[in-house]
């Protein structure tokens, strides 16, 4: 297992406004008012466009979101880069006593900030409602989960049968190993539900849950622990759910997905497929060939070819994470034709969940890191066959 010190890349262009600024600050670090006045001093310097460019009144060439300066006067290594102009920005607002002066003189108060308040605030809404975070680890088949930072202290939730485990919001699901799922909702102290027997697989995505049976038949219920479930597809190997969408590969290949509620007709995606996954608008693809397709955007949308030699990924609505077979997690972040940023070598297994990526080695030891993609990993713990984690705010 080798931890990758990862360089700067460079990343394609997003989107910009308010929305743009939200996201990254957040992934940086930036919480509270310091939030909403970094997204307003974005849109008072660059309208948060990660291409903005200026050359001030001495010649400093200033760049990307938040207008870093350029040491050389030429390209700096965060042009173009939102996370990290956004985590440098973090580092010189810290070093200058979490304020905004003097580096950010020509904007802070004045009334193109004044002016994007407003803005600022809404998009920051999000970001500033309350999560946990937690992290569960499956050591032998004993679950444990942490909430709150990287270092908090672990809660053993089941002693043993786990044969899978899933987190989502304040949910946990447990599949035990004669097939039995259980479900807690609520702080790490509740009581278990059970839900239903007969399970091979199953995924939790806002308040629904789906099992795919040992008879390879898919259910789905939405609403509370005890709501009823509704059949949904037979033949399935694999599939994926968000609140909105339900996407399957069945047992001749075909990846077919619906959207809206649990009676939604099939959308069929692709031939030749062995794995599927879905993040919002974004929808995924691993090939029987080993390589990686995703699309954004309505079920009709083109797809944009990923990588290849895939032999584990995962995706959010911003990141898309892969683990090759040759045991490299790499991961992108933007749109989905990024550049990817090689993040830990020696890894076989990698989870996404806003800004934390987690990863378990082939040593079976559990990394997390939290924050950009450039920030420090920390060990978790060892003895590892599988870990989830959700972020916090």
């Amino acid at each position: 297992m080798t931890v990758l010190g990862v360089g700067h890349g460079t990343a394609a262009a997003v989107e910009s406004g308010p929305t743009v600024c939200a996201y990254y600050a957040d992934q940086a670090g930036f919480e509270g008012e310091d939030l909403v006045e970094a997204i307003a001093i974005g849109m008072a310097e660059s309208d948060c466009r990660p291409d903005a460019t200026h050359r001030d009144a001495s010649g400093q060439l200033d760049q990307g979101i938040f207008q870093l300066g350029a040491l050389d006067g030429e390209i700096n290594p965060c042009y173009m880069n939102p996370a990290c102009n956004a985590q440098r920005a973090l580092e010189r607002f810290q070093a200058q006593g979490d304020s905004w002066l003097p580096a950010w003189k020509a904007s802070y108060g004045h009334d193109r900030y004044v002016a994007a308040m407003d803005e600022a605030r809404a998009a920051a809404a999000p970001y500033l409602e309350p999560s946990i975070g937690r992290i569960g680890v499956l050591q032998g088949s004993a679950l444990s989960v942490k909430e709150g930072t990287l270092w908090a202290g672990w809660t053993t939730q089941y002693g043993g049968g786990v044969a899978k485990f899933e987190i989502e919001g304040d949910r946990i699901g447990i599949l035990t190993t004669a097939g039995e799922l259980l479900v807690k909702d609520g702080t790490l102290y509740e009581g278990w539900v059970p839900q239903i027997g007969g399970v091979a697989d199953f995924h939790l995505a806002g308040d629904r849950i789906g099992v795919l049976r040992r008879d390879r038949t898919l259910a789905v219920k939405d609403g509370d622990l005890y709501a009823h479930w509704t059949e949904q597809i037979g033949d399935v190997t694999d599939f994926a759910m968000t609140p909105t969408r339900i996407g399957v590969v069945t047992t001749a290949g075909l990846a077919t997905v619906k959207e809206g509620d649990l009676y939604a007709g099939w959308v069929n995606q692709l031939p030749g497929v062995m794995g599927i996954g879905l993040a919002g608008d974004r929808l995924a693809v691993l090939r029987t060939d080993r390589s990686l397709a995703v699309k954004q955007g309505t079920l009709y949308a083109g797809w944009t070819e990923q990588a290849n030699d895939v032999r584990d990924f995962d995706l959010t609505q911003t990141r898309i994470g892969v683990v090759t077979t040759g045991g490299l997690a790499t991961v992108k972040e933007g749109a989905l034709d990024a550049p990817w940023i090689n993040q830990f070598s020696g890894a076989a297994d990698l989870e996404l969940s806003g800004n934390r990526i987690a990863v378990v080695g082939t040593d079976s030891g559990a990394w997390v890191k939290e924050g950009t993609l450039y920030a420090d990993w920390t060990p978790q713990t060892s003895g590892v066959s599988f870990m989830d984690v959700t972020h916090r705010r």
